[in-house]
């Protein structure tokens, strides 16, 4: 690191006291403070001198405290640091919070960042914040930098997300504080007022609030589907015939659900766009608010499609393993031997119709790692708005339709086969087609000339109840559809 950037203050350890003194420094450099000596406090410290920054830390034992924090960062006791910073992070405990009530006079007319977090999610208040604020009303508090991690501020925002909370009463010190994220490379997000507090301080404590949904659905198709195919692959044979294959359960029952809610599960990325177009085009305007319940749908739909990536995935390492299988070696020995006796064992169609759709099943594994990988915040920051749209809506849809050829090919003529209805049930892949069907269907609905250009008209501002003549311009008519994203 630079000389003229890593140390602008240079301090000197003196035998007499045990304090850091400050020797020089950068007059346009301004003194931040520092309330607490724990480990958030020496990433923030660490990350304000890169910045540029004077550091003061306030510690109630300085002595056994200088050693924890970089050379340049001067740490003295709390009435002095609060004697000198103008802006001071507040990095305690909320509940030693009173312990600085004897600062009250030294931090009068200060600025006050909270960093605190509390124990468990807040609904009912007072937050945090709020409660500093009521112990010194003669200061701003602005409550900020709980969001993100110790971690995260030693090593940058190049680790970490950019985003910073923020929220005051005093847009003066709210102001201030913007301006500090933005010198140490981060991104401010104002809140607005304190009140405000009580959710940013919610924020890190929430179990991925965005998941809760996607991830219960997905663990109620799994189990459904198992429990389906448990009853017709492994129960029925026991029933009927009194043959054991439970044995299917660990693997081969586990290899045949997991497909089964992948689809269903990439199918419900691309519903949601679609009930929306087909609301817009009932309702025929695009002002009128969607549904609750389509509105969460919609901002599920990443989330959805991730955990059909992971479903499939797995389907995949569990078909590789399908070989190693004791149960499929014995398998194959019979066959052999069946092949010695003269049967015939080499069935052209059904080698076709394995070829067929273990290739349609690796595109369409392929085409949803690459959605995965484009949903990672680091690759979609590197494309623009129509090369996302286009792999997430367009490539998309060739997954959806990949993935439904694959299912197709796998059931080939079994769907009307009487064989394969064990307790009059039908195959599992019958009842997955259900929803993709859907969702291809109702894509090709929107593609109809007159129904893409009638909704092409309404996101544009078009509406029926108002009688004004619209047109679309030239180069919008070629299009047929915008993106159903972008509902």
């Amino acid at each position: 690191m630079p000389d003229d950037m890593a140390r602008p203050l240079i301090r000197d350890r003196g035998e007499a006291g045990g304090s850091r003194h400050l020797e020089a420094s950068m007059s346009d450099s301004p003194v931040i403070g520092i309330m607490g000596t724990g480990d958030f406090s020496r990433s923030l410290a660490r990350r304000l001198v890169s910045s540029g920054y004077q550091v003061v830390v306030g510690s109630r034992n300085p002595k056994r405290s200088e050693d924890l924090f970089p050379e340049e960062v001067e740490v003295t006791s709390q009435v002095e640091a609060a004697s000198q910073a103008a802006l001071m992070f507040v990095a305690v405990f909320p509940e030693h919070h009173s312990t600085l009530l004897e600062l009250k006079p030294s931090l009068a007319g200060k600025t006050l960042v909270d960093v605190s977090n509390g124990l468990r999610i807040n609904h009912d208040g007072p937050s945090n914040a709020e409660q500093l604020a009521d112990m010194f009303p003669d200061s701003d508090v602005v409550k900020g930098f709980n969001t993100i991690s110790a971690w995260a501020l030693q090593r940058g925002p190049r680790d970490a997300s950019r985003q910073i909370f923020l929220c005051s009463n005093s847009s003066k010190a709210k102001s201030s504080v913007m301006q500090l994220c933005r010198r140490m490379g981060f991104v401010p997000v104002d809140m607005g007022l304190l009140s405000s507090s009580l959710e940013i301080e919610n924020l890190p404590l929430s179990l991925f609030p965005s998941w809760r949904i996607p991830i219960l659905c997905t663990l109620f198709l799994f189990i459904l589907f198992y429990l389906y195919n448990f009853l017709r692959d492994v129960l029925q044979p026991y029933v009927t015939a009194g043959k054991s294959v439970f044995y299917k359960m660990p693997i081969e029952t586990v290899n045949v659900t997991l497909p089964s809610v992948a689809l269903v599960m990439l199918a419900l990325v691309y519903l949601p766009g679609l009930c929306a177009a087909f609301f817009q085009l009932w309702s025929g305007t695009k002002y009128n608010r969607f549904p609750n319940w389509l509105d969460r749908w919609l901002t599920c739909r990443k989330q959805f499609g991730l955990c059909s990536f992971l479903c499939a995935a797995l389907h995949a390492i569990y078909s590789l393993s399908l070989p190693m299988r004791k149960s499929t070696r014995f398998k194959l020995l019979l066959a052999v031997r069946q092949m010695k006796e003269g049967d015939e064992v080499w069935v052209e169609e059904e080698v076709w119709r394995m070829e067929l759709y273990v290739s349609a099943g690796i595109m369409a594994l392929g085409l949803l790692s690459l959605l995965a990988v484009t949903s990672l915040p680091s690759v979609a920051n590197s494309v623009n708005w129509r090369e996302f749209t286009f792999i997430q809506s367009t490539v998309g849809y060739c997954a959806l339709s990949m993935a439904t050829v694959h299912t197709l090919l796998f059931g080939w003529g079994r769907a009307f086969d009487p064989a394969q209805y064990h307790f009059l049930l039908p195959p599992t892949f019958v009842l997955v087609l259900v929803l993709p069907c859907v969702a291809l269907l109702g894509r090709l609905a929107l593609c109809v000339p007159c129904v893409a250009l009638r909704l092409q008209q309404i996101r544009r501002g078009w509406e029926k109840t108002r009688h004004l003549r619209f047109r679309l311009p030239e180069d919008n008519c070629r299009n047929t559809l915008d993106d159903v994203s972008n509902v």
